[in-house]
């Protein structure tokens, strides 16, 4: 029953940092495409998908082997959006170490239009328990947001290693 407790405990925590940390309110930035609002994040939330047991049955983990940090999957829905449109980012990730610890845990997006960056948003997670995890986001283009192919890059950032990946989506 305490590590349920610590779960719920570390994803409220991590849900008073995220909202803190800025990223539930909005930004006017300038860019190469124009002026616009970016940062209309909205509902976070955060679930356990494979307890630390599961996760290391699934990657045939090796205490003496180190560390893993791994970004397992990064997706947009809808992959191809409207202006004014609201887009869920989900993230899901592995952390296994030698011993059962929560460790810190750093979810950092950027979005990129034709090569330029368009913002950057950091979210302390909290301390997070060993196993695989799904992070969800929720992001409102801007109305005047312009249209083409958006990329979407996410990193993981830990004590103990980091990942990325990037992908795309179209704003029409």
């Amino acid at each position: 029953m305490r590590k349920y407790q610590k779960l719920l405990l570390t994803g409220l925590i991590g849900l008073m940092l995220f909202q803190v940390s800025g990223c539930a309110s909005e930004t006017a930035i300038k860019s190469a495409v124009g002026e616009f609002t970016y940062s209309n994040w909205g509902q976070y939330r955060q679930e356990m998908q494979l307890s630390r047991e599961n996760a290391v049955a699934r990657y045939n983990y090796c205490p003496t082997g180190g560390c893993v940090v791994r970004l397992e999957s990064t997706d947009v829905k809808p992959s191809r959006a409207y202006k004014g449109e609201t887009l869920i980012l989900s993230t899901a990730y592995t952390i296994l170490t030698p011993e059962e610890l929560a460790i810190p845990v750093t979810i950092s997006r950027e979005i990129f239009f034709k090569g330029n960056s368009l913002g950057k948003t950091e979210n302390f997670s909290g301390r997070n328990f060993n196993g695989t995890w799904r992070q969800q986001a929720s992001f409102s283009l801007p109305a005047n947001a312009a249209t083409g192919i958006y990329t979407l890059v996410t990193t993981i950032n830990t004590g103990y290693g980091s990942d990325k990946k990037s992908l795309e989506f179209t704003v029409e």
